[in-house]
């Protein structure tokens, strides 16, 4: 009789997990991801969209960069993921319904891309906030056709990157010309430990994949010696003392040498407010220009504050590349 129990729960608790699956929902479709007024750190984020395969053929989702997706709807599929690229503050997402080329349902998704790079886009309005996808309940969603494990062998990089369980949902992260070691070697929890830092306490438990903010104690798993050097000078950069080193550098890849997250110049007006010339005066009076112009000292590169600054660290006031003011001007000024 006892066993008769047993093998009626456990085929009801299958019954049910099956029917919290599968069953198709009450309306066209639902949007998983992103919920309303998210907050995305990369300029893509993935749309999760269920629908009912009976009242709906298929959808767009489209969004102000005049990006357009159709897909059709699989009566044997009810889940479905597209990457969308988003442009810096707000964005709005379309998802568009039809059934018999007629227009059943429309949804509008706002999100907020954010970046430390951008003091006007550093802080969203109070409205929105982060979702944190990778965790069990939520995984549970992707599992029927995704492996949502860990398939890395930490310090090996894969001889084929379409191999990692990363790369079908996130291969676009590691797209652009510069691309960090980690994230194009799809290593990824070198760095996504699930640990958190001083400033992300918040987050901890929300999901599997954490960074630690600063996540300097991460960067510094790989580029000890370089931190060593740099704890050797006299002064160091703010952001370098901090381990904010994601302030200016992109952590899987950018455009721009350095994985920088902006041209130098703008890089360093984000904090550093200047009008294209500098506070040290010429023997004529006129400020020195700051860009705009050629790099005597550099030659094929246009002057910006990398042209007498070092980034990181110095054993010179104000991180100068020379001893004095005297001997920086006459780096290009030699005659």
């Amino acid at each position: 009789m006892k066993h008769n129990n047993f093998f009626c729960k456990f085929s009801l608790l299958g019954f049910l997990l099956y029917s919290s699956l599968f069953a198709q929902i009450s309306e066209p479709f639902k949007v998983i991801n992103p919920i309303q007024y998210q907050i995305a750190e990369e300029d893509t984020t993935s749309v999760v969209i269920e629908t009912n395969s009976s009242l709906i053929d298929y959808f767009v989702i489209s969004n102000d960069l005049n990006l357009s997706r159709r897909i059709d709807v699989d009566s044997n599929r009810s889940h479905y993921c597209e990457v969308i690229y988003l442009e810096l503050g707000d964005n709005k997402i379309y998802i568009d319904g039809f059934k018999d080329g007629v227009l059943v349902k429309n949804k509008v998704q706002k999100v907020f891309h954010t970046s430390s790079a951008y003091k006007e886009y550093k802080y969203p309005p109070n409205k929105y906030d982060f979702n944190y996808f990778h965790n069990e309940s939520k995984e549970k969603v992707c599992a029927t056709c995704h492996n949502m494990s860990v398939n890395e062998v930490k310090g090996y990089a894969f001889e084929d990157v379409t191999k990692s369980n990363c790369y079908q949902c996130h291969s676009h992260i590691a797209e652009k010309d510069h691309g960090h070691a980690p994230a194009v070697n799809w290593l990824c929890t070198s760095c996504h430990n699930g640990e958190v830092g001083k400033f992300n306490r918040f987050e901890k438990g929300k999901t599997r994949f954490n960074v630690p903010d600063p996540i300097g104690t991460v960067c510094f798993n790989c580029h000890k010696k370089t931190k060593e050097n740099w704890e050797k000078k006299l002064f160091q950069h703010e952001p370098v003392e901090n381990g904010s080193c994601d302030r200016c550098h992109s952590s899987h890849s950018s455009k721009r040498a350095s994985y920088l997250k902006k041209p130098v110049w703008d890089l360093c007006h984000t904090c550093h407010k200047i009008d294209g010339s500098h506070v040290i005066k010429t023997l004529f009076g006129k400020k020195h220009p700051t860009k705009g112009v050629k790099d005597p000292s550099r030659p094929g590169k246009e002057l910006d504050c990398m042209s007498c600054h070092y980034s990181h660290a110095s054993d010179n006031v104000s991180l100068l590349k020379g001893k004095s003011n005297f001997i920086m001007c006459i780096k290009c000024h030699k005659k």
